[in-house]
């Protein structure tokens, strides 16, 4: 916008003059731009009536045919076998004998992997006073203290034999001490458990036994420290690289976090490594082939061979499977199997229609069906009222928010209403909630006859004349007393092609003739106003067509008001020149006179 400086020479504000004047040139270009608005804002409430019909068409899609009603429930007679239905099975009892559990593949350490808990050796006597007759044992978690009788002259085996006094009193037998060395004078405890020696502050008891500070003081290896060996560790064809500063913490956590398949863990109370494969039955296995020798050795393992799981055997209807998991799928059931059963034992699997599940789909489709034509009724019925334009920019500047909320929702309101199309589609919906289908058992091919009727006229909310009502009771009781021609009365599809348009329309269930009423609803909003999320200026829509026009003439408007608006700074500047010009002509007379 360029820079003007004006009303030097006459003292006018010129730009509020060019201002007013403007206003009253720009009427037409506001009354395009209102039109514009109003055409978007119609726009939008067609695409909204739209996206709640699609919403709707895909619930009635799901209810059209036979096979989206295969509601069915699953129940065992034993828990060895625990069943569950998706629904789609059909209601047949059915018989499973398990023979065998699946399982998965293990593969565990064949003997201990922690060096023993032995002191070094100890000379002829050994002398245990006050300042070394003391120290702490672990067993298991349980923490104890043992205090050895001073004696100056224990030999290896004296000493021995107080341990196991002092031992068995404080821990039964869950732990004792034997001789150990080439020279059977080393002390080592033994036990099934885990046992730990320590200090006691201010006695050198350990150190008097060959356990001196930072020796072994465990018969179970520290997860935490080096393993003291490395190379690949190959697993199902997998290479884990184990390195010289690697714990067994580490290893466990590399194989774990690999794509071998399998878990590794190391057994505290026995003192072995195992590893288990992820998955069960046949195809799981744990297979060390080609694994460094020197790992082999230093877990224990007697050789690198694979091991493999087994498959589950059942008998289901007297038919024999093998599955590779105790949880399988077959004709809709799931069977979860948890024990065996004994020999000529069956577990009883029966599966009934579930007339709860039925009755929510139900329920969810007269839901659905209420808030679609609430809406419609709603936008159908609302006000006009008229002196309610859109506002201009100019205007919102002087007006509060919460007052230019107001306005648009009173300027938007009964932009449709009782609009042809969303009226014949509403009269359509709601015709069909009262109709009967041929074909059907007489006792259930209507929907005011499961429960479903449609609610009084209530004469402060119109827009709730076509929604629907559900008694509960008596649409439970039709489920239960006969539901395939419950279903029936929505899904029913005439078998003679050769039938009229009007008596094939007589023999469709409520659900299917919703669905052709719908979508044909839904092309013709489309046909108006353009899908929800399409552009709103598309020519093949009769709205966008008419937004395609209205922005061309805002265009050309726009550039009309730009021209007029310079002819009249142009006019103003040739009146300032005009008045600079007989104020210089005043001002020479003045010095003349």
């Amino acid at each position: 916008m360029p820079m003007r400086i004006t009303g030097m020479s006459s003292g006018l504000d010129i730009d509020k003059m060019v201002s007013d004047l403007m206003k009253a040139e720009r009427m037409p270009l506001n009354k395009i731009t209102q039109k514009r608005t109003q055409t978007s804002w119609t726009m939008g409430l067609y695409r909204e009536i739209n996206t709640k019909l699609s919403s709707f068409k895909t619930v009635v899609n799901d209810m059209k045919l036979s096979g989206d009603w295969k509601a069915t429930k699953a129940a065992s007679t034993n828990a060895a076998v625990t069943v569950s239905s998706d629904g789609s099975s059909n209601a047949i009892n059915h018989t499973i004998a398990v023979d065998r559990l699946a399982s998965g593949a293990s593969k565990s350490s064949s003997g201990t992997i922690s060096n023993d808990l032995a002191g070094s050796a100890l000379s002829g006597t050994v002398s245990i006073d006050s300042s070394n007759n003391k120290f702490d044992v672990t067993v298991n978690g349980v923490k104890k203290t043992i205090t050895l009788s001073p004696n100056a002259s224990y030999t290896p085996s004296t000493l021995k034999d107080e341990l196991n006094t002092q031992l068995s009193a404080a821990f039964g037998a869950s732990v004792s001490v034997s001789l150990t060395g080439a020279g059977n004078n080393q002390l080592k405890f033994n036990s099934t458990g885990q046992v730990t020696l320590s200090d006691v502050a201010g006695n050198n008891g350990l150190t008097a036994l060959g356990f001196a500070a930072g020796a072994q003081r465990s018969n179970r290896l520290d997860a935490t420290s080096p393993i003291g060996f490395s190379g690949d560790m190959v697993i199902n064809g997998k290479t884990v690289t184990i390195g010289p500063g690697d714990s067994l913490s580490n290893i466990i956590t590399k194989v774990n976090t690999s794509t071998a398949g399998v878990t590794m863990s190391y057994d505290v109370a026995s003192d072995k490594v195992v590893f288990a494969s992820k998955g069960t039955g046949s195809n799981a296995k744990v297979d060390l082939t080609g694994t460094n020798s020197s790992i082999l050795a230093g877990l224990q393992f007697a050789d690198s061979n694979a091991v493999y799981g087994q498959d589950a055997s059942v008998q289901i209807d007297g038919v024999q499977y093998y599955e590779q998991s105790n949880t399988f799928t077959k004709d809709g059931i799931t069977y979860t199997l948890n024990q065996t059963t004994a020999p000529s034992t069956v577990v009883n699997v029966s599966v009934t229609k579930d007339t709860d599940a039925l009755f929510d789909k139900i329920v969810n489709f007269v839901s659905k069906y209420n808030e679609t034509v609430e809406l419609m009724g709603k936008r159908l019925n609302e006000d006009k009222y008229r002196g309610y334009n859109p506002l201009s920019d100019d205007e919102k500047k002087d007006m509060k928010e919460a007052d230019v909320k107001l306005w648009e929702e009173k300027a938007k309101s009964g932009l449709i209403r009782r609009d042809s199309i969303v009226s014949s589609a509403l009269s359509s919906l709601r015709r069909m909630t009262s109709e009967t289908v041929e074909g059907v058992s007489q006792d259930y091919n209507a929907l005011y006859k499961i429960g479903i009727s449609t609610s009084s006229y209530n004469i402060n909310k119109p827009e709730d004349a076509a929604k629907l009502t559900i008694d509960e009771t008596k649409l439970k009781k039709a489920l239960a007393s006969d539901s395939d021609s419950v279903i029936a009365m929505f899904t029913n599809f005439p078998a003679d092609s050769g039938l009229s348009d009007q008596a094939k329309y007589r023999q469709k269930g409520i659900a299917q003739r919703m669905f052709d009423q719908i979508g044909s609803s839904i092309n013709e909003l489309s046909e108006k106003a353009g899908k929800p999320g399409t552009v709103e200026n598309d020519e093949n829509t009769t709205l966008g067509t008419n937004m395609r026009t209205f922005e061309r003439k805002i265009k050309d408007l726009e550039a009309k008001m730009k021209k007029k608006e310079n002819n009249y700074y142009a006019q103003f500047a040739q009146m300032e020149k005009s008045i600079q010009k007989s104020n210089a002509q005043s001002s020479w007379l003045a010095q003349r006179m």
